[in-house]
């Protein structure tokens, strides 16, 4: 038995049933709740988070779908300069060099080599003077073991970093 409960605005609470066993919530005509046979809920739209009260069900993420499974670290270093590998390959590095001498491009290596590719990098200074500053992070020096600190600022940077890479 389908049992349709509508708020309609202009003529009041309508109930309607037949025999296939579904609850529809509904307004204005529109089902907005769902409730199958076997009790699995459906909703259209969104719930607002006050409407969500009580004690929800445990979820085991058993009927999740596009999330791997079983994505563990395969290596990690808890350091300063630092990295986790995972077990999909996927590589994150972390760093911090103290001390950059102004003058031109200083090389800053990371905990590891990637073995494959450094796709991004994110990096910053640590001290900025006051004045003009020209100093980057060229995208020409970034490698799988290295990227270059343009530093003619005037005076000694520190710069901080994360690479994800494979």
């Amino acid at each position: 038995m389908t049992c349709k409960i509508n708020a309609d605005t202009s003529n009041g609470l309508k109930i309607e049933s037949d025999t296939s066993g579904i609850i529809e919530l509904q307004s204005n005509g529109v089902t907005k709740v769902t409730f199958d046979a076997s009790g699995n809920m459906t909703t259209s739209g969104t719930l607002p988070s006050s409407a969500l009260t009580g004690n929800l069900p445990a979820i085991d993420g058993s009927s999740l779908t596009g999330i791997a499974t079983g994505l563990t670290a395969s290596a990690f270093s808890q350091n300063a300069n630092g990295y986790i590998t995972l077990s999909n390959g996927l590589i994150i590095q972390w760093g911090r060099v103290g001390a950059l001498a102004n003058g031109g491009n200083r090389t800053v290596s990371f905990p590891i080599t990637f073995p494959n590719n450094c796709w991004s990098l994110a990096a910053s200074w640590t001290v900025m003077t006051s004045g003009t500053h020209h100093s980057a992070f060229p995208d020409t020096s970034i490698s799988t073991s290295s990227f270059g600190a343009h530093n003619v600022s005037g005076a000694t940077n520190g710069v901080v970093f994360v690479a994800v890479g494979n």
